[in-house]
């Protein structure tokens, strides 16, 4: 075992990178830009640090992997990490979870406390929010002063998880507004990258004919295949849900 990932899957993902990409990435990992590395069930994921801050994603159960840096293939942040995973443990929120049940209260308390002062947007999952105040935090939602793109994406995820749970059709078709109306601003694959996953786990869940209409008609308004946007478009129009 390589960490607590088998070495033949890691040589198999390996396999998919041409010499440059890897010889970069071997780069990478030796100047620790790869970090907040965690395991949920088989799905690792990751951050890559450089000029830019990206987003990896390996299924080590399909072996699909994705970056949101602009390659769109094997790229070097992704054969960084596959490195990193040959040399290291990488730890699995199930450890995190018991980890965190041996604290008191008070230490729990501490350890928020820091989180928050480090990420001012944590101190929203400590709130129990309802439609309204989800909505509100919708309309506020804009680009972190000075602009750090980390910050960025932990906006957006907070903001898509919080609305995902809720399930409340409304503040899903809200959110993609706000997000295409961000990507006019942010002309990036990382924001393209991100819609596309969004539209994907809104069309996971159950939508009625009038819902698929309104998705449908946001995504007309907004001819994603104009500014870039192609997969998210894509992602939409050939849902089975459509």
């Amino acid at each position: 075992m390589a960490g607590n990932i088998s070495k033949k899957l890691l040589s198999q993902l390996e396999a998919g990178f041409n010499n440059p990409y890897w010889q970069r990435g071997k780069e990478y990992y030796q100047e620790g830009l790869i970090g907040n590395i965690i395991r949920d069930g088989d799905v690792i994921r990751a951050e890559s640090y450089g000029n830019s801050t990206y987003r990896l994603e390996i299924n080590l159960k399909t072996g699909e992997m994705s970056c949101s840096c602009p390659c769109g293939f094997a790229c070097k942040h992704l054969a960084a990490l596959i490195i990193w995973l040959k040399n290291n443990k990488v730890t699995e929120i199930s450890e995190m979870e018991n980890s965190l049940k041996s604290k008191t209260k008070e230490e729990l308390i501490a350890m928020i406390s820091q989180m928050v002062k480090a990420n001012p947007e944590v101190s929203a999952y400590a709130q129990s929010m309802d439609k309204g105040e989800v909505g509100h935090l919708i309309k506020k939602l804009w680009f972190p002063r000075p602009f750090d793109e980390a910050s960025l994406f932990r906006k957006l995820d907070f903001m898509k998880e919080a609305v995902l749970k809720k399930g409340i059709f409304k503040l899903k078709s809200d959110f993609l507004l706000k997000l295409v109306d961000m990507r006019d601003h942010y002309v990036e694959d990382a924001m393209d990258a991100f819609i596309e996953e969004y539209l994907r786990e809104v069309f996971r869940g159950k939508l009625s004919k009038e819902e698929k209409k309104e998705i449908r008609d946001i995504v007309e308004e907004y001819p994603f295949e104009w500014w870039g946007a192609q997969k998210a478009y894509n992602a939409m129009s050939s849902s089975r849900h459509i």
